[in-house]
């Protein structure tokens, strides 16, 4: 009887002794049953949250400006391509601070015969229509006609009538501006593209007949001259725009207009000294989001 209880003690006292030592980790768990019976617990940090932005100023404001209206009043904007008296009358207004000229030459054609055909063009397009693609603004200039003048041997009135003059229909100067922020987070133009595009409108007589024998097509020559126009424009327009001093103009101008805008936003009047702190600034689309702070 006594040696029963004084065995049931001895058990109790070795299943005590047991559990202190794995709870002190003296016996390592691989001896109790194989891997994996106590996983070792995580010690990694839970995962920061990311800092937040600063706060901007108490006395900011914020507004959004369309960039077409940056670039200014467009009824006042036109292109023209002619080239009647010098290459260099091809010439463009876009909007605020935008111009420039092309240099587009004349066509010259040899007839069969050796004698010399020449082709100018003329024609001043409407005020553009505005849109925007995407984040690019898309400015599409319309031709209601550009002419075509042709003259045989030379420049007399007998030469005048001796070919027929054609039309250029369905002529449109597509422009296609991305508005970016400069250094100073300020609105300007990054990216331009240019597409030129027209088309012969058939006249009731093409070929004339020189000599008796010697022909000269004048629709063939007018379609020539419009794949050879087509990169002129187009590159012309291009160079033209990204031109530093016209940028410089350019980003003068805006910066008054935006500085107007702003300040009448902020209450103060733009014919003062007032001026204006950009904190932030950015496009959305082909908007100009921007938070200021007016200094008065």
């Amino acid at each position: 009887m006594v040696q029963a209880r004084v065995r049931r003690l001895s058990k109790l006292l070795s299943g005590f002794a047991l559990v202190t030592v794995l709870a002190s980790g003296g016996v390592s768990t691989e001896a109790w049953g194989g891997e994996g019976v106590f996983p070792p617990r995580s010690l990694s940090p839970p995962p920061s949250a990311p800092p937040s932005p600063p706060a901007p100023p108490p006395n900011s404001l914020v507004k959004t400006v369309p960039f077409a209206m940056l670039l200014g009043d467009f009824t006042k904007s036109f292109m023209q391509i002619a080239n009647l008296r010098s290459p260099m009358d091809s010439n463009f207004v876009l909007g605020r601070g935008l111009v420039g000229r092309l240099a587009l030459e004349r066509h010259i054609h040899e007839a069969a015969n050796g004698s010399k055909v020449y082709l100018h063009v003329n024609g001043t397009s409407n005020p553009p229509t505005i849109g925007t693609e995407g984040n690019e603004l898309h400015l599409r200039f319309l031709f209601p006609a550009i002419q075509v003048k042709s003259y045989y041997r030379d420049y007399s009135n007998e030469s005048d009538l001796a070919l027929g003059d054609a039309v250029v229909e369905k002529a449109t100067v597509d422009i296609y501006l991305t508005p970016v922020t400069d250094q100073r987070r300020l609105p300007t133009y990054q990216a331009v593209r240019v597409v030129f595009t027209g088309e012969l409108k058939e006249p009731d007589k093409c070929t004339y007949w020189f000599d008796v024998i010697f022909p000269v097509n004048v629709c063939s020559l007018v379609k020539d001259y419009l794949k050879n126009i087509k990169p002129t424009v187009e590159n012309g327009i291009r160079e033209a725009l990204q031109q530093p001093q016209t940028r410089m103009q350019f980003d003068q101008a805006v910066w008054q207009q935006l500085r107007g805008e702003l300040l009448q936003q902020a209450g103060l009047n733009p014919a003062t000294p007032a001026q204006v702190q950009i904190v932030e600034a950015g496009f959305r689309g082909t908007d100009y989001v921007v938070s200021f702070v007016p200094r008065p």
